[in-house]
């Protein structure tokens, strides 16, 4: 029974924050702390189960109805109980004939004005992407269910979520004329590039569902451009490496060499720095290719000034 209960408790929960941020985003005053949710369906689901009572959620239409009538506290939900019973025991012959289409247009009427037609718009305008996973979870909600649709909802989201950390953005960077200040070349015009040397920007954490993107990038840049003897690898958006990563820079170090060419990493953080002496990979003995800026890594490719701050990209945490 544990896999059934985990699932009835995982879907349970998902629609009651679903409905619970919809009604948030109605009401600016209302607040939805998710732990203070689970805690009361926890709860909720406990006593229950003491007096064999079906699995406790919050329902779309039921919330959608009582926020249309207005309701404010926890009350209405006890009142609604009592106004039940009284109808169960004492107005059944009154309401046995009526069609279930007036019920079904109550909830119609009710769950409509919880409906974000303006954010649809919104994410047709700044987010196709995401707008077709609101339409798709929208149209399998209508069609199959709720429990469906935001099970369809959630792959979506990590579908998208996996799609874009394997497939990360990556510029290659030039100098901005007069300057010391390098910018993506597809961005902006008259940018100053060196022939033989490739400086690319990896806009991501590095780990093991993007590290090989990386590799495969520097690679067919250099197939393409066989003139390029040095790659620069601007670290300053990587904020944290993985062991897939660290064995994917040492490959393509390996791989460079193999090539007679160089690899040096500019503006890494302290952080990376930390996991790179770990591995050996920064040491005493390779530390000119490490450099804080790539201005600095150009000039000493170029003009053999020497890393005039090999101290400081050194420097690690001292465990």
């Amino acid at each position: 029974l544990l896999p059934i209960a985990l699932t009835i408790s995982f879907v349970g929960f998902m629609e009651s924050i679903a409905v619970a941020k919809a009604v948030q985003a109605k009401h600016k005053d209302y607040k939805v702390i998710p732990n203070q949710e689970l805690i009361a369906l926890g709860m909720s689901n406990i006593l229950g189960s003491f007096f064999k009572a079906f699995p406790v959620t919050g329902g779309f239409s039921r919330t959608a109805v009582n926020d249309q009538a207005g309701a404010k506290t926890g009350l209405a939900s006890i009142f609604s109980a009592l106004l039940i019973i009284i109808t169960l025991v004492f107005l059944t012959k009154y309401f046995y004939f009526l069609p279930n289409a007036v019920l079904g247009a109550i909830i119609i009427v009710a769950v409509y004005g919880l409906i974000d037609f303006a954010e649809a718009k919104h994410l047709w305008a700044n987010d196709r992407k995401d707008f077709w996973v609101f339409m798709t979870t929208a149209i399998v909600t209508l069609a199959l269910g709720i429990e469906e649709g935001i099970l369809t909802g959630v792959v979506l989201s990590i579908a998208m979520l996996v799609f874009k950390v394997s497939y990360p953005h990556i510029a290659e960077l030039g100098r901005v004329p007069n300057s010391d200040e390098y910018r993506n070349v597809n961005r902006f015009d008259n940018l100053h590039l060196n022939e033989d040397i490739l400086i690319a920007r990896f806009d991501a954490q590095l780990y093991f569902a993007n590290a090989k993107t990386l590799y495969k990038y520097i690679i067919e840049k250099i197939e393409s451009q066989p003139s390029i003897n040095h790659v620069i690898l601007d670290c300053s958006a990587i904020s944290d490496l993985d062991s897939s990563a660290i064995h994917v820079i040492k490959d393509t170090v390996e791989e460079l060499h193999n090539m007679d060419k160089e690899l040096y990493l500019s503006n890494v953080r302290g952080p990376v720095r930390d996991i790179l002496t770990q591995n050996k990979i920064l040491n005493s003995k390779n530390v000119n290719h490490f450099y804080l800026s790539n201005r600095d890594a150009v000039k000493d490719i170029k003009y053999k000034e020497g890393n005039q701050f090999g101290a400081y990209v050194s420097q690690a945490e001292k465990v």
